[in-house]
């Protein structure tokens, strides 16, 4: 009864331990999991080591990248268990945080043809003694594939900044050099390290200057500018350099900070558009002269046509005067046939002279001979090769070959037109 009695006292104490212990296991377990999931979630891989190397729990992406169950690494040497090893390999920070108490990470970039990043972190007890080891395991393949080729973009990046024959520049706000390539430095005359720092406008035509400060107060405005732009400079002994500059804001959270451009050197282009430009001046002057002397010219020209048309005159007005009344005279005195039909010759000829026609004739046709003026008349009139021959005294085959030369310098040789009607119609 007394032991009943006691048991009934003990009892509720008793189950409020129990409940206790039940509340702290559940607590546990929920702990275990919530820790589970967690490192399960984890792209890393986490081992936690006991001090002699074995395995005590080992997360999900672990098992994943050495393709094991859950519980298969459980007790068993991790360097046995995953690299097939009788010992610990030798950049192994657990062991380095085993000796000194203290994390450790190292660089592997030669296990499994990728590159690793290897962390250990002690782990203690109540009391403060290192009881085990956490490792973490990061896979940093890519990310290093990521900085080479960025290291790589970068280092074409600074050749092609370098190399470009182009001057390429960042300016500050003020016009104070930030950056510039190696063109730059050999354009004007500065070692790079002289180019640092240095005020745009120390470079810059005095003329320039307006337009440029007027720039620099629209990009501070946060305003764009035309490009390109034109610019005299002057290089470190006062040589003129032109300039072709292409420039853009930098902009940070919103505002610009800096100014980037590229700037062409055209002082060549500059010179040959200065000696085109007096070139032109010089033709323009030519051609103004040359205007001059073409009035001066049609003068002179008019004038000798009015001098021409005076002797014209005159001649004929003597002709009419001076020669053919004194043929009429001879033609009403005794005279024989043949004189008589000499003189009727020398009064044509006389005639035609004076006439339009032979003026026509000898302007269109200066190449004709005065023996093929004379054929050309007697065709005229209708006379035949014999006729002529008898008038001219010569054979009848020279009045053929007179009159095949005057064809030809008619340009009637190879037409079938007749000679008489092409002569009339002059």
């Amino acid at each position: 009864m007394k032991k009943t009695a006691a048991r009934d006292k003990a009892d509720p104490h008793i189950r409020q331990i129990d409940s206790k212990y039940v509340r702290l296991f559940e607590e546990l377990r929920k702990s275990e999991q919530e820790k589970a999931v967690i490192l399960d979630a984890m792209t890393e891989l986490v081992l936690f080591l006991d001090t002699d190397l074995r395995v005590i729990w080992a997360n999900k992406a672990m098992r994943e990248a050495f393709n094991l169950k859950p519980g298969q690494l459980n007790g068993k040497h991790c360097y046995q268990a995953l690299h097939s090893r009788s010992r610990a390999c030798s950049i192994c920070p657990v062991e380095k945080t085993l000796k000194t108490g203290q994390p450790h990470d190292v660089v592997d970039i030669n296990s499994y043809k990728k590159n690793w990043v290897l962390r250990s972190y002690p782990v203690r007890d109540e009391k403060g003694s290192l009881s085990g080891v956490v490792e973490i395991v990061t896979d940093i393949t890519e990310r290093r594939k990521a900085e080479e080729a960025m290291r790589q973009s970068e280092q074409k990046y600074r050749e092609l900044f370098e190399n470009a024959n182009d001057i390429i520049f960042i300016l500050d706000l003020d016009g104070r050099i930030l950056s510039c390539n190696d063109a730059a430095s050999r354009t004007y005359g500065f070692v790079p390290e002289q180019m640092q720092g240095l005020n745009l406008e120390m470079l810059l035509d005095k003329n320039d200057l307006p337009a440029v400060r007027k720039l620099f107060r629209r990009k501070r405005g946060e305003r764009d500018v035309p490009n390109p732009l034109e610019f005299l400079t002057y290089t470190r002994t006062g040589e003129a350099v032109w300039l072709e500059v292409n420039a853009r804001s930098v902009v940070e959270n919103g505002k610009p900070v800096a100014i980037h451009g590229i700037a062409r050197n055209i002082t060549e282009r500059k010179r040959m558009e200065e000696a085109l430009r007096k070139r032109e001046q010089e033709l323009e002057e030519k051609s103004r002269n040359l205007e001059d002397a073409n009035t001066a010219l049609k003068v002179l020209l008019k004038r000798r046509e009015d001098d021409k048309a005076e002797l014209e005159e005159k001649v004929i007005c003597n002709v009419r005067e001076l020669i053919l009344p004194y043929i009429e005279n001879l033609k009403m005195t005794p005279v024989d046939s043949h004189q008589l039909n000499q003189l009727k010759i020398l009064e044509r000829n006389t005639s035609e002279i004076i006439s339009p026609f032979l003026r026509t004739l000898s302007s269109k046709h200066p190449n004709l001979t005065p023996m093929e003026i004379k054929v050309i008349n007697f065709i005229k009139e209708g006379r035949t090769s014999k006729e002529m021959a008898g008038l001219l005294n010569a054979s009848a085959r020279t009045v053929e070959v007179h009159r095949d030369n005057i064809r030809k310098k008619l340009g009637l040789r190879n037409r079938k037109a007749n000679l008489k009607s092409y002569l009339m119609a002059l």
